[in-house]
């Protein structure tokens, strides 16, 4: 399969060259030129295979033939050993074909696990030693942990994360700085996690390290939205056989789980509707709603792994609101990048709302609704989980089909929270105490990023 940019300059890349990659050449994003296309009867056949059989049947014709069909599925049955449940992604129900899809059976326990733990084993396939490799990227936590995690065993790569000075949870942070090392390097950056993504960005757009291969963990790489695609198939196997719809509630921690749903769709799967569910910062219920998506500065919430405005993968879905026209893409995105704000034309805004629905959730609704979980399914979930379930609740449009929210993060990690709430009755994590062996940048410092990424 060839891969083209978003910004449509550059020639057709193969998936080994989408992986070891940043961006695209032209500042675009990485897209499969074609998508593969199952019928119902096809999906059907599918619904007795483990979770790493089907993660084999929907990702390898992503592939193509860069990797022989054995060592994808070796590889892919590797991936998922070290989660701690045996479905790998369970479905628990919360109320009348409502779900919640647990993704936080992994390693550092966030949904972040599946695409780390695929593209460190497609990168340690592909890269050819003694090429070096800088995997780098923004996290506000979780993302972070989970590239940290994956790669450590990676030769020749070493990780370079950038997280926003004020707006990492503490244990996330303690977990970041302990993981500290020659292998991994941090940057604190004096500004927001939207500073952080603009920083990786034009860092990659102007890499200075003619001999290191720059790798994003960050789902700016297509594999990050790949291995997602996977959750839907699965859930929607576990839950009609692939025949009957299902919706989906995503809450919008990045857009790579949204346009992986939106993907899923188009590769023939039966989705009737998909809800997208934010906290108050609200750019993608603002895009949806309004035609205007605009970066601004963001407030702290309840759930703060959704607490920016900058959302990488938007692009991949504009591209394809625009029939993949990227002289288009490349117009819009270059004034998003002067001014802050996007709209779209009115017919491509028209199809988005027919695409999704979407909704804000304020943080009094998220600790009424942690409540109303408890009560009603006697069980705890996460904000950003409560967000999703929220949403879909009150904006789902069948109650015949069923409804899916996608729980990214483990409870335990909002276990002081949900102790307070009187909902949580494990251990409660104490708050840690940081060290401060770590390099700042101030906000914008793309000189300060690049002479730090020359002493690597």
């Amino acid at each position: 399969m060839d891969y083209v940019s978003t910004r449509g300059s550059i020639q057709p890349a193969n998936f080994r060259s989408v992986v070891l990659s940043g961006l695209a050449s032209d500042g675009g994003l990485y897209v499969p030129n074609s998508l593969p296309h199952f019928d119902s009867e096809d999906i059907a056949n599918w619904s007795w295979l483990p979770f790493d059989e089907l993660a084999l049947r929907v990702i390898s014709p992503f592939v193509g033939g860069e990797i022989e069909s054995a060592v994808l599925k070796s590889m892919l049955k590797d991936c998922y050993q070290r989660f701690d449940h045996r479905a790998v992604a369970p479905l628990q129900q919360i109320g009348p074909n409502e779900w919640v899809l647990q993704l936080h059976h992994g390693p550092t326990q966030a949904s972040k696990d599946f695409a780390a733990q695929l593209q460190s084993r497609l990168v340690a396939h592909f890269l050819t030693l003694p090429d070096r490799a800088i995997v780098i990227g923004a996290t506000n936590g979780d993302t972070g942990l989970a590239a940290v995690e994956a790669f450590k065993d990676v030769a020749n790569v070493e990780v370079v994360a950038l997280y926003p000075r004020d707006g990492v949870p503490a244990d996330r942070l303690a977990g970041l700085k302990a993981s500290s090392s020659g292998h991994v390097r941090l940057i604190e950056v004096d500004g927001s996690f939207d500073d952080c993504q603009t920083l990786v960005s034009r860092v990659l757009r102007a890499w200075p390290l003619d001999d290191v291969i720059p790798i994003s963990f960050n789902s700016t790489n297509w594999v990050g939205v790949l291995a997602q695609i996977v959750f839907f198939f699965h859930s929607a196997l576990q839950l009609g056989g692939g025949i009957r719809p299902v919706g989906f509630s995503i809450p919008g921690a990045s857009f790579a789980e949204i346009y992986a749903c939106f993907i899923a769709q188009k590769m023939g799967l039966a989705i009737n509707q998909v809800i997208v569910s934010t906290n108050t910062n609200d750019a993608l219920h603002r895009f949806i709603n309004q035609n205007s998506y605009s970066t601004r500065e963001v407030s702290h919430s309840l759930s703060p792994s959704m607490d920016f405005s900058l959302f990488s993968n938007l692009e991949r879905f504009i591209w394809e609101l625009y029939d993949r026209d990227g002289r288009t893409v490349q117009h819009l995105m270059a004034n998003f990048e002067d001014s802050g704000k996007l709209s779209i034309g009115n017919k491509q805004w028209l199809q988005a709302r027919m695409l999704f629905d979407s909704y804000a959730v304020a943080d009094d609704q998220v600790r009424e609704e942690l409540l109303t979980i408890f009560k009603e399914a006697g069980t705890a979930v996460d904000p950003q989980t409560a967000t999703g379930a929220l949403a879909a609740r009150l904006h789902r449009r069948s109650i015949a089909s069923p409804m899916v929210t996608l729980a990214q993060l483990a409870p335990s990690k909002s276990s002081q929270l949900l102790a307070e709430l009187g909902v949580w009755n494990g251990d409660v994590a104490a708050t840690p105490t940081l060290s401060v062996d770590h390099v700042v940048l101030s906000e914008g410092d793309i000189d300060g990023l690049t002479h730090f990424l020359q002493g690597v």
